[in-house]
């Protein structure tokens, strides 16, 4: 083998470093199709379906937070330190935020109501409904896509959730110095027209720049 030093072994490439500058989570009616590609062949994002709504402004602090966490069973064998056999009995992501804007979407995701039917007064505009006193799992499909790079060369970061529920509240906390919000935390499940819980994607002028640095390979025309 010839001589090298660290340097050249570590293959730093500091360009390769993605930070989402900005993201937004979109929601929409469960079995909603999926965009086939969220960029053209120019780079360029692509409009969403319709139903695809914005839950809006996000809490800057808490930001969009993925979770993964696995469950294994392992066996252990006599005479052995190290377990024998190791099997992946669950593995289950969780999508975490706080919508701060008060509109339909964000009081069905946190009361669990169904707001369809839901009107305002016509005459003071009062707007009053009822909390389900018997709960029924309403799902959801997400896309959350996230930017890096500047308005010239973007990058784009996306997540899709084909089916997903609002598995845990925070809670509201009304103060003088905070929005009225709460944290919601929803669970991805896997979707058998998908085929899949959770999938990832990269695009934009700024990720085509960067593609041969990755160590992806790219299609032939």
């Amino acid at each position: 083998m010839p001589a090298t030093d660290l340097t050249t072994l570590k293959d730093a490439q500091r360009e390769l470093l993605l930070k989402p500058l900005d993201a937004a989570v979109f929601l929409a009616p469960w079995y909603t199709a999926v965009p086939a590609a969220f960029t053209d062949a120019t780079g360029a994002l692509q409009s969403l379906p319709a139903e695809y709504k914005s839950v809006g402004l996000i809490d800057k602090k808490t930001g969009v937070a993925f979770a993964r966490k696995q469950t294994n069973a392992s066996i252990e064998s006599y005479g052995e330190l190290q377990a024998t056999r190791d099997d992946i009995t669950s593995d289950i992501t969780t999508l975490e935020f706080e919508p701060q804007q008060t509109n339909a979407m964000t009081l069905e995701l946190t009361t669990s109501a169904n707001l369809a039917q839901v009107e305002a007064a016509a005459d003071s505009g009062e707007v009053f409904f009822a909390q389900p006193t018997s709960e029924q799992v309403t799902y959801y499909s997400a896309i959350v896509i996230g930017k890096d790079g500047n308005e010239a060369a973007p990058i784009y970061v996306f997540k899709v959730m084909p089916k997903v529920a609002v598995t845990k509240y925070a809670g509201e906390q009304w103060t003088p110095t905070n929005v009225l919000s709460q944290k919601l935390t929803l669970t991805a499940f896997k979707d058998d027209t998908a085929g899949y819980a959770v999938a990832h994607g990269f695009g934009g002028v700024g990720w085509k720049n960067l593609l041969d640095k990755t160590g992806i390979a790219v299609a032939t025309a």
